[in-house]
């Protein structure tokens, strides 16, 4: 039972880890059965420290197989960096003498869909406010308000990644602002269009609205949208994680777009990109008016030429 608690915890995840960096590889089976046996509640024991055999396992999964990516875990999962997982370095040599494959092959190789930190997100962690308070999915589902709560370190709840796309994503989830009702924040499936689920930090740390222009905040518990406010506290929020390059291409992609505009002229450059879309669209159907006209004036002048070349043949023929 001691091993048991002690060494069976994110088991799945180091299994598929040490398979394929060191030169395994796994197979689907069309032909096979998987079964999984759920228990009636959860029995993950905690040691004399405090700390649960999932805080620990997951350390030690962390220490031998993600090589840098670890402080992108601790960045999402802070608690787990302090957690005492005991003696694992017979497991890194281990990995060393039988010369397994780093943790970006794995990525890069094996699960290239895989949204990586240092790639896909422009920030990623806690989104923390003034006061030592988190933004914080509450434990709730699609549908449901996002708050405010003390920051834990403990990710989940309070881990959010902010996408090159401008979406701020919680465990698949967007958020999502309604710019006319400004208690309106809240979890929904993504859905890619931008609008009430785009969002942008501004170089000052407000949390600008793509849909409205209108900037995040919060009441003590639950989250609002209303007008920035560079003299209020509780509308700057930092991202404790981040790749500096990455940061600096969203700027590059929204940082025009997220200026602040009125509704009348946000229409007007809707305006425009549809002005602009229209001439590439007629221009590109002068340009297949033309080749068709210079493809029918080419067909006719060969048709002529093989006329006249036949004329002079059958004269020459009566001659």
């Amino acid at each position: 039972k001691q091993w048991y608690q002690r060494r069976v915890r994110a088991e799945n995840l180091e299994l598929s880890f040490r398979i394929w960096m060191c030169g395994g590889a796994l197979e689907i089976n069309t032909c096979s059965y998987v079964a999984h046996i759920f228990r009636r509640g959860s029995v993950i024991a905690k040691t004399v420290s405090g700390e649960t055999a999932l805080q620990q396992n997951t350390k030690r999964l962390v220490e031998v197989w993600l090589d840098d990516y670890k402080e992108s875990h601790y960045t999402a999962v802070p608690s787990n960096k302090d957690v005492e997982a005991g003696d694992f370095v017979s497991r890194v040599l281990l990995r060393q003498r039988l010369k397994c494959r780093s943790f970006s092959w794995y990525l890069r190789e094996v699960f290239p869909d895989q949204t990586r930190p240092d790639r896909d997100f422009a920030a990623f962690g806690e989104l923390k406010g003034p006061n030592d308070v988190c933004m914080d999915a509450l434990q709730q589902g699609f549908g449901h308000k996002v708050g405010v709560w003390s920051c834990h370190g403990k990710g989940y709840n309070q881990f959010w990644k902010l996408l090159l796309t401008g979406e701020i994503k919680n465990d698949g989830r967007c958020l999502d602002g309604d710019g006319e009702n400004p208690r309106n924040i809240m979890l929904y499936e993504c859905h890619g269009l931008n609008g009430n689920q785009q969002w942008f930090i501004t170089e000052e740390g407000m949390v600008k609205h793509g849909g409205s222009g209108k900037c995040l905040t919060h009441d003590g518990r639950f989250l609002l949208l209303l007008p920035c406010d560079q003299n209020d506290d509780r509308f700057y929020w930092k991202f404790t994680g981040g790749n500096v390059e990455v940061a600096k291409k969203f700027y590059a992609i929204h940082s025009k777009q997220f200026s602040y505009r009125t509704k009348a002229e946000r229409e007007e450059v809707q305006r425009e990109r549809e002005r602009k879309e229209k001439e590439k669209s007629d221009l590109k159907k002068r340009e297949k008016q033309e080749a068709e006209e210079k493809k029918k004036k080419e067909e006719k002048e060969k048709k002529m030429e093989e006329e006249e070349r036949a004329r002079k043949e059958k004269e020459k023929k009566k001659q």
